[in-house]
């Protein structure tokens, strides 16, 4: 069991720790397309836009940012409002310690909570660890899309994972963004996704 586990909304100080983390992705994985390290003023920037109206949630152990996780806008169109696609990045000294699935519950809860109705899942095949996490969710699998990436001299397939968080109502209100989410409510997500963590 790992000891003095935080996981909290992240902020400005802690964009360089998750630079750190997504940059191996980048350079030593297929889990991410993006094929250029951004520089830390454009990923900064990204991160900045992500948090004006979405959750970016950091899990930190003994003061040290090893995981984050995120919502974003599946697609731009209007239609696309209630649905959000999700992204999860642990630094690989830190697989296999349920930190992955406890940033996982904390950015599905608070979709539910923001008022979204989808969440999409894109993982590159093959990825065993995050088949499981998604499968452990509930997630769907809804299709696959052949040859759709070219990374590291290879062409590469995607799978797609939808999760139901609210009803499809036909009058849906539009979804809140992050800052309006209620404190108290903020805090129990976060403080249940820790045990989640130690279990």
């Amino acid at each position: 069991m790992l000891k003095n586990i935080k996981i909290r909304i992240a902020d400005e100080k802690d964009y360089k720790a998750i630079l750190s983390i997504y940059e191996k992705y980048i350079t030593d994985t297929l889990i991410t397309f993006e094929c250029k390290v951004p520089t830390s003023e454009e990923f900064s920037k990204r991160l900045t836009n992500i948090q004006k109206i979405f959750p970016l949630i950091v899990c930190e152990i003994e003061n040290e940012v090893v995981g984050y996780a995120y919502i974003s806008r599946f697609r731009e169109r209007e239609a696309y409002d209630w649905t959000v696609e999700s992204s999860v990045y642990i630094n690989s000294d830190y697989h296999s310690m349920n930190i992955g699935k406890a940033l996982y519950y904390s950015i599905i809860e608070l979709s539910k909570s923001l008022g979204y109705l989808s969440m999409i899942g894109v993982v590159t095949i093959p990825n065993i660890k995050s088949d499981k996490l998604h499968h452990s969710f509930g997630f769907e699998e809804i299709g696959v899309l052949k040859n759709v990436g070219f990374k590291n001299g290879i062409w590469n397939d995607v799978k797609w994972y939808s999760l139901k968080l609210n009803d499809y109502d036909i009058s849906p209100k539009k979804p809140k963004s992050v800052n309006e989410i209620n404190v108290n409510e903020l805090s129990d997500i976060l403080n249940n996704a820790e045990q989640i963590q130690t279990r």
